[in-house]
């Protein structure tokens, strides 16, 4: 795989429900042992596209980069044409700035520490990732003689779509 630029944040915060919060700060200790002091967590992950690469030899007059692609057209397609066989590879591999679809992602976390005694404690976690569900969209296709030759037509098979997860951990 080529690299892309990666961009990550995350923003963690206590949940001001139970006792001696904002909410629920009268609850009796069971009331608040399950529904105080839960923790949330947002997470952003952001990646540009990778590179597109032309591994066929085609005759390019000039760069197809556009301003503004668009899943219908993300590089300008008449500026290729077939080349004659036996030919001289002319065309670069990759052209500046001619990247496939980027992606980002959300995902979120709730958490619950349950003390137990001394030291040990029990933690439960409910994670969604990539919680709006975002589609990752491929690759342009380079074939000048596909029908969608220049078009980004396929969903990425290595992405997932919304995962959530239940988790307990006992820490000791």
């Amino acid at each position: 795989d080529t690299p892309v630029n990666r961009l990550t944040a995350a923003l963690t915060w206590q949940i001001p429900v139970g006792r001696g919060q904002a909410v629920g700060t009268d609850w009796n200790a069971v009331v608040d042992g399950f529904l105080g002091n839960w923790q949330y967590t947002a997470s952003g992950r952001y990646y540009s596209g990778r590179p597109v690469f032309f591994n066929t030899s085609y005759v390019v007059s000039g760069n197809p980069t556009i301003d503004s692609p668009t899943r219908d057209k993300w590089f300008d397609t008449t500026m290729f044409k077939v080349q004659d066989s036996f030919a001289r590879r002319s065309n670069p591999y990759y052209y500046d700035g001619l990247n496939g679809p980027a992606a980002a992602f959300t995902d979120m976390t709730l958490t619950k520490s349950f003390a137990l005694s001394g030291k040990y404690r029990l933690e439960a976690r409910i994670e969604a990732y990539n919680v709006f569900n975002h589609i990752v969209w491929d690759q342009p296709d380079v074939n000048i003689s596909s029908a969608n030759f220049g078009k980004v037509t396929r969903k990425r098979v290595d992405s997932n779509g919304r995962e959530m997860q239940i988790g307990v951990r006992f820490v000791f």
